[in-house]
């Protein structure tokens, strides 16, 4: 240990040093960017469409007005995102000039960030401060393909939108694009005894002539932009749950670490208790009673998932209990909680920071297994696991359980190594 050099200091150094977890962590960066920025990659709205009667932008109407919460907090991310990188850059200037290290300025600048999404959240989320979604029910593509005057529109890399229905493209293979005309056989009308065989123009708006990058699902939305969408419901779910359930089990773990006694066998007890049902069981039959909402499951897995982070932390309290520093602090007349919270938590949050990438990653896969049964987010709303579910229902649609599948495992994973960098980092037996 160098001389001035933090815990923090030490436990960043030693994850550095496993490559497979800092390669995870800086992973995460463009799964979190592809959340965010998903409006801007797949959109069935144009960014503006020009006719005769003037030029509208529709979709700064629509990213304010989206169907989903999730897809408005994402929004609201993307929203903040200008003006962070600005504000960011000259706080850096200034966090230079105090000699801030780059990794303080880089949590830092993702503080920064958090708060101005947050603001841009409770701002906008007043009707009268956000654009009015005036263009809802218009379908652009639709009067661009049918328009006879010159009509200019600029959409998206895919023109897409993720509960955006296509006919003539139910369950098609990955790169499937739509024909402009089939045959089809109709009566002859000079001789209705007689079939002829007629084109029938399939196109029906101007961006038919787009590839399904991997394809369609049983009522032809595009399976590619559907997983982009499920990656913003997976990841709320995955940080919303954790955060649920460590806040719950760091405040009862404390409390049965340091006063001990009849408190500390109450929440014993009721740790064990809960640890007797089987979670997923448990998660399924809470959400089957309340029914098919994801704040609902987010809320059940966070209430179910708090009795390992609270006995993790309930033996670290035990142990911090009895060093001097939190006799020192009775001595000095310091109350209950602010032995608890300002002196003890800070140097027993070890086990809740390891635990909170496994919990995410666990998440993830609860919310893909209760979609998978039928018990997952409510239709529209994209998931990876909704995706499975159909692709399971027959295997000659592959593609719907090969691509979901690999983004599950590729997310769990990026998540369990970085978990397990950080509990490797935390452990002073397996230090290099």
């Amino acid at each position: 240990m160098n001389e001035g050099e933090s815990y923090f200091d030490i436990v960043w150094r030693q994850f550095c040093k496993n490559r497979p977890a800092i390669i995870s962590l800086w992973l995460l960066a463009p799964t979190f960017l592809l959340a965010i920025f998903a409006p801007l990659l797949a959109s069935n709205v144009p960014f503006y469409y020009r006719d005769g009667s003037g030029t509208i932008y529709p979709w700064i109407h629509a990213l304010f007005n989206p169907d989903q919460t999730i897809d408005f907090l994402f929004n609201m991310a993307l929203v903040a995102f200008g003006p962070w990188v600005i504000i960011s850059l000259g706080l850096n200037a200034w966090w230079r000039r105090r000699g801030w290290k780059g990794r303080t300025r880089v949590f830092a600048a993702l503080g920064v960030y958090v708060v101005l999404t947050a603001v841009c959240a409770v701002l906008f989320s007043f009707p009268q401060l956000r654009p009015d979604n005036r263009y809802r029910t218009r379908s652009f593509a639709a009067e661009q393909f049918r328009a006879k005057e010159k009509v200019s529109a600029l959409y998206p890399p895919i023109p897409f939108g993720p509960t955006e229905q296509y006919d003539y493209a139910f369950f098609k293979p990955p790169m499937y694009r739509k024909p402009k005309v089939r045959e089809i056989e109709v009566p002859d009308p000079n001789d209705p005894t007689k079939i002829i065989k007629q084109e029938k123009l399939l196109w029906t708006r101007s961006t038919d002539a787009y590839p399904h990058l991997l394809g369609t699902d049983n009522v032809g939305r595009d399976v590619f932009v559907r997983m982009l969408y499920g990656l913003r419901v997976s990841l709320t779910i995955g940080f919303v749950a954790v955060g649920i359930y460590i806040s719950i089990g760091i405040v009862l773990g404390a409390l049965a670490g340091y006063f001990g006694g009849a408190v500390d066998i109450l929440i014993s007890r009721l740790i064990e208790v809960m640890l007797l049902f089987p979670t997923f069981f448990l998660v399924l039959t809470l959400v089957g009673l309340v029914g098919q909402n994801i704040f609902i499951i987010m809320v059940v897995i966070g209430l179910t998932g708090w009795p390992t982070i609270a006995r993790l932390i309930r033996g670290e309290v035990l142990k911090q209990r009895s060093i001097d520093y939190v006799q020192a602090a009775r001595a000095l007349g310091a109350s209950h909680s602010r032995i608890i919270f300002r002196h003890i938590l800070p140097n027993a949050l070890s086990p809740a920071m390891v635990a909170a990438p496994f919990g995410i990653a666990g998440a993830i896969i609860t919310e893909a297994g209760l979609s998978l049964l039928g018990f997952g987010v409510a239709p529209p709303a994209p998931s990876w696991g909704v995706l499975l579910r159909l692709g399971n229902e027959n295997y000659h649609y592959w593609w719907l359980v090969v691509f979901p599948s690999l983004a599950i495992f590729y997310t769990v994973t990026v998540f369990n190594l970085v978990g397990s960098g950080l509990r490797d980092a935390m452990d002073p037996r397996l230090r290099r």
